[in-house]
């Protein structure tokens, strides 16, 4: 596993659609990850642009991520904060009813995250459902977020 940083930026659109911009994951992800977020974690983008980019240029094709880019939106839309002085890791793949799946690798992912001193690890054996995820990663105020 590779740890990578996913950042979001979320801003009021005047434009008729709102832009979707993703940079280092596919758009039809973001698309699905958008609609999730809207239907089961309570967070409707329909009138915002929103912007992602994972940091340094990497590209993840996995759906593990889906969990890093749901917090990072939902972080830039509420504009809370996740983390603290370490990011949040988290990884998971998101259901279209709003569960977090189980990835491949899972012991492998856990093990990239402590060897970075990144504990607790938000994913699908903590939280079941991406509201629980969105309840525990931004209730508690935690500042960025890695998939890990």
């Amino acid at each position: 596993p590779l740890l990578v940083e996913v950042q979001a930026l979320v801003s009021q659109s005047e434009l008729v659609p709102p832009r979707r911009v993703a940079s280092g994951i596919d758009r039809n992800r973001l698309a699905l990850v958008l609609a999730v977020l809207g239907r089961h974690g309570g967070i409707g983008l329909g009138s915002a642009d929103v912007f992602v980019n994972v940091a340094g240029g990497v590209r993840v094709d996995e759906p593990g991520a889906d969990l890093a880019v749901a917090l990072a939106v939902a972080s830039a839309a509420k504009h809370v904060a996740l983390g603290g002085p370490r990011p949040l890791a988290c990884f998971g793949e998101l259901g279209l009813t709003g569960e977090l799946r189980t990835v491949a690798h899972t012991d492998r992912r856990l093990a990239e995250a402590e060897k970075f001193g990144l504990a607790p690890v938000v994913e699908p054996e903590t939280c079941r459902t991406l509201r629980e995820a969105l309840s525990r990663a931004l209730g508690q105020e935690r500042r960025g977020a890695l998939a890990a």
